[in-house]
């Protein structure tokens, strides 16, 4: 510690504007579009009197233990993971970004009848045709590392070093906190099989892909983690 001469802690907002930008370095759409740090601590080291910065991106524990890491339309995942577009035809009957009136036109993707949907406003996985569904999940067998990788660290100036979770305990008013390594947290959530899950989504180790749902945007896709499992 008496190597540091000086530290600095930064707030980085969701929606950055050109101060921000330049304050932060950014040079490319891909520092904005990836970034994942919520505050960038920086520190000045003695020796060669050098800045050393470290991102960290902060989830909380809620009630139900789920917090979303990334959301995005299916044309940006596919312009980022490049899979094939019959994948991407069925995560856009999966969201319900291919209207139900257009159900007929993908008689080739579903299995079931528009009349037989549980949900008359898209498709469950388990709704796709057998070959249609293996199609996703070796997709993202093939690239869990990949996929997790970009959905918790990010990428360019503003991808995540460090995860650190927060837990409110109301019993005392205290916070709890963890911080992992960005690379620990990511082989963590890589752990288990990719597979379907009783609700008709997709368990992608330990994280969880599904239709966001909601407003706005409620047929993006979304990722979501439990935190707590880095405590």
């Amino acid at each position: 510690m008496d190597k540091i001469e000086d530290l600095e802690v930064f707030h980085i907002p969701v929606k950055l504007n050109k101060e921000k930008i330049k304050f932060f370095g950014l040079e490319n759409d891909e520092d904005i579009e990836f970034k994942k740090a919520d505050i960038q601590v920086r520190l000045l080291i003695k020796i060669d009197n050098i800045w050393k910065i470290e991102n960290i991106s902060i989830k909380k524990i809620s009630s139900a233990d789920y917090n979303q890491v990334d959301k995005r339309t299916i044309n940006s995942y596919q312009k980022i993971w490049k899979f094939p577009d019959s994948v991407a035809i069925s995560l856009k009957l999966f969201t319900g970004e291919i209207k139900p009136c257009e159900f007929d036109r993908y008689d080739e993707f579903i299995k079931v009848k528009y009349t037989n949907l549980k949900d008359k406003r898209r498709v469950f996985l388990y709704e796709l045709k057998n070959e249609k569904l293996k199609e996703i999940i070796n997709f993202f067998r093939e690239n869990k590392y990949l996929v997790i990788a970009d959905v918790l660290r990010g990428r360019g100036a503003l991808s995540a070093n460090w995860l650190m979770v927060l837990k409110y305990n109301k019993n005392n008013n205290m916070t709890q906190w963890t911080l992992v390594e960005i690379n620990v947290a990511i082989n963590l959530y890589c752990k288990g099989n990719v597979k379907l899950t009783k609700k008709g989504s997709l368990k992608i180790g330990q994280v969880v892909m599904q239709r966001k749902g909601g407003t706005p945007d409620p047929t993006k896709l979304q990722f979501k983690i439990k935190p707590s499992l880095l405590f």
